[in-house]
């Protein structure tokens, strides 16, 4: 069946509509009054009441405009919008006996209404939960009809699959949203107040630890398997979906029931498949996350450093408007960049000149550095190498910290340099590390101290 075939041609012109957030506050005002009563019908007077003190509520008097009209007055535009509801077929107004009218939600609305309300909501998926009832559905000794048992067990394969599927869509998501952010915190944010608590905390972690669909999923494809084996039991299923009027004849139904179950078994297969790509995402965004922050945070004069500023330079020109990245003139301006696609007596490219036979001659003693040379060269390298920013070097830099105490705040470390406020933020960074024995408590309390100032959080010794 056709989608507009059950929905109103205009059911979706008041959420495209100019007032969309008010009509959305309108219909979850008017279906949470219904939630608790024993129908989807309310008086009309009791929902114009609420409705009324909604926009009573609302600062800007002027805001509801409708067809290029200012609708004046908080109950005027209660009325408005239970007119326009039902217009858009939304809801369904009868008059009883008494002549007094009550509103309903249709079927349809409901639906569309919970699901907005699970987006809104931002409600976590139950990865165990769905694997939990496929297996009690299948393993129950309870009596139930086998063609209902099928049917539960399909919906429920198919809601974890799609469970999943939704979990490594937002984290791509993620990736997304990385490579447009510009400043440490802006990264930080994402990383440990939205991806840490809306990923991680609600799907991530649990799927890999006590939500681990792995948990009954043998068993339940052993059954399955066993199930598409026992033509009797299928035969049976059939002959239900038949009598039940949801197939037309034992052999379509025979071929259906056969189908959905190769259909879930392989469903519940792949599910590897989508977890390994989940963990290679997960690795990407962590990843990308921690190469932008390292972008952002260096100020070195080396090589890597002189190329980030002169990017930094492009991205700050850009957004003023002062250059297109378009133009090749740009590139060739910066680098003096040009394709070499031909080898004459002007190139840059030295050609081999074939082997030779090597001929050992002295060293000149102007080029031999004394011990003491050749000894300050090796202490600068070696401090240089210490002082890397690794996960080792800030584990053992938190380590130190931290003393003979389980817990510190970042507030504590100390905060004299620059050098030392990039330490914090790597202590932040690598805190989800497996190489690291410290793991942190976000606090949300803003810290200023000397010259910076940062989002607090606790350490704690693992």
């Amino acid at each position: 069946m056709k989608l507009f075939k059950v929905l109103p041609h205009n059911f979706f012109n008041l959420l495209s509509s100019p007032n969309k957030e008010i009509y959305a506050d309108c219909i979850f005002l008017m279906y949470e009054i219904m939630h608790n009563l024993t129908s989807f019908g309310v008086e009309r007077d009791i929902l114009i009441d609420a409705l009324t003190d909604y926009f009573e509520g609302i600062e800007d008097q002027n805001v509801f405009i409708e067809d290029e009209e200012v609708i004046s007055g908080a109950r005027n535009r209660a009325n408005m919008v239970i007119r326009k509801l039902d217009e858009c077929g939304w809801i369904d107004i009868e008059t009883n006996n008494n002549y007094v009218q009550n509103i309903n939600f249709y079927d349809y609305a409901i639906t569309m209404i919970e699901s907005m309300d699970k987006l809104k909501s931002n409600e976590r998926l139950e990865y165990q939960g769905y694997v939990y009832s496929i297996y009690t559905l299948l393993f129950s000794q309870e009596q139930m009809l086998p063609s209902i048992m099928l049917e539960q067990v399909v919906h429920n394969v198919r809601s974890l699959v799609s469970g999943l599927k939704t979990l490594n869509s937002n984290i791509k998501n993620y990736i997304d949203k990385t490579t447009k952010l510009k400043t440490v915190k802006e990264i930080m944010d994402l990383q440990f107040n939205d991806y840490e608590v809306n990923i991680i905390d609600k799907g991530y972690h649990r799927m890999k630890t006590s939500d681990n669909v792995s948990k009954f999923r043998p068993k339940i494809i052993e059954k399955l398997e066993e199930m598409t084996r026992d033509s009797d039991l299928i035969t049976l299923i059939s002959k239900q979906f038949v009598e039940m009027e949801k197939m037309d004849s034992m052999e379509t139904s025979y071929q259906y029931v056969r189908r959905q179950l190769n259909d879930t078994i392989q469903q519940l297969l792949n599910i590897d498949d989508i977890i390994r790509d989940i963990d290679r995402k997960h690795y990407l965004y962590i990843k990308s996350s921690l190469m932008r922050v390292k972008f952002a945070l260096n100020n070195k004069r080396d090589l890597e450093g002189q190329i980030n500023e002169i990017l930094k330079y492009i991205v700050s020109i850009y957004h003023k408007g002062d250059v297109d990245l378009n133009e090749d003139e740009l590139n060739l301006t910066l680098f003096d960049v040009y394709p070499q696609s031909f080898i004459d007596s002007k190139s840059l490219y030295v050609s081999s000149e074939g082997r030779k036979t090597f001929e050992p001659s002295a060293l000149e003693t102007s080029k031999i550095l004394s011990k003491n040379d050749r000894d300050y060269k090796i202490k600068l390298f070696k401090a240089r190498n210490e002082n890397r920013l690794t996960k080792s070097f800030i584990n053992q830099y938190v380590m130190m910290c931290l003393k003979d105490r389980d817990v510190m705040n970042a507030s504590q470390l100390p905060l004299d340099t620059i050098d030392d406020f990039i330490k914090l933020m790597y202590v932040l960074i690598y805190s989800k590390s497996r190489l690291t024995q410290y793991k942190v408590k976000l606090l949300h309390q803003t810290i200023h101290k000397k010259d910076f100032t940062f989002d607090d959080f606790e350490i704690w010794r693992q």
